[in-house]
């Protein structure tokens, strides 16, 4: 498995040489698959706002059926197979989508629907739902893909979370990439809900600045919304990809 992690005690980039080249690797990797391109050719960035995500539930079920349907529809798959699984839990395996390599407006499954679990313990706490959301429906899209990811083993999660980004939702990601625990602390034994992460807050602000940078989409529509440990990093990272970009060596320190 890739280790991404920053160096500690200097400047940026905070990444090493191998993760950046090899985030924009799986970049690359992703826009050539055809069954994704007008996914992500529409996707822009998105923003956890009201705008954004209108409207208000009178329970925990119906407010999360609100934010997984705006998430389908920043994603451009209002009208895939996906369906929310009110009964499930955070950590239940990803189910396989039965139709590889098939465009996603075109796909239904044998089973008619693709269910995505989550945990109701989530839903006051609705960046880390919708950065939920975005990286399971991620994981179910990428056996869809017609060639393996770059070093695809053992890091499927970190695939799928770079394609969420892909797909408009790295503030989100990035804010939330850690594990959140909601309803427990050290002295009682209340439930627990957490968002399962597998990239790095470096690693998603970087993966952020080069999607920004895809996009044309000015950085500081991003960083306004980042959590104010992130905004130098995300600075860091917005630099580094320009310089990448000059030198045309995304890779290169």
């Amino acid at each position: 498995m890739l280790t991404l992690l920053p160096r500690l005690f200097q400047r940026a980039p905070a990444l090493d040489p191998e993760s950046r080249a090899w985030i924009q690797a799986v970049f690359d990797w992703s826009e050539a698959q055809p069954q994704w391109r007008r996914m992500l050719e529409h996707a822009d960035l998105v923003c956890p706002t009201a705008a954004h995500f209108p409207g208000r539930a009178d329970n925990a079920p119906e407010m999360a059926q609100l934010v997984f349907d705006r998430v389908l529809a920043h994603a451009g798959l209002a009208d895939s197979p996906f369906r929310l699984a009110h009964a499930g839990a955070l950590m239940d395996q990803p189910i396989a989508w039965d139709t590889l390599a098939t465009p996603v407006a075109e796909a239904v499954p044998a089973t008619g629907t693709v269910r995505i679990p989550y945990d109701p313990q989530l839903v006051p706490h609705s960046e880390a739902l919708i950065a939920h959301f975005a990286r399971e429906i991620a994981l179910r899209l990428l056996p869809t893909a017609e060639r393996p990811a770059p070093a695809a083993e053992d890091n499927t999660p970190h695939i799928a979370e770079l394609l969420a980004v892909q797909l408009g939702f790295g503030i989100m990601l990035a804010n939330t990439a850690f594990h959140v625990r909601v309803n427990q602390c050290g002295a009682c034994k209340g439930p627990s809900a957490e968002r399962e992460a597998a990239l790095s807050r470096d690693d998603l602000a970087y993966a952020l600045a080069l999607f920004c940078r895809h996009k044309g989409i000015p950085p500081g529509r991003a960083r306004s919304h980042l959590n104010a440990p992130l905004r130098a990093a995300f600075r860091h990272a917005v630099r580094d990809v320009a310089r990448n970009k000059r030198t045309g060596a995304s890779g290169a320190a």
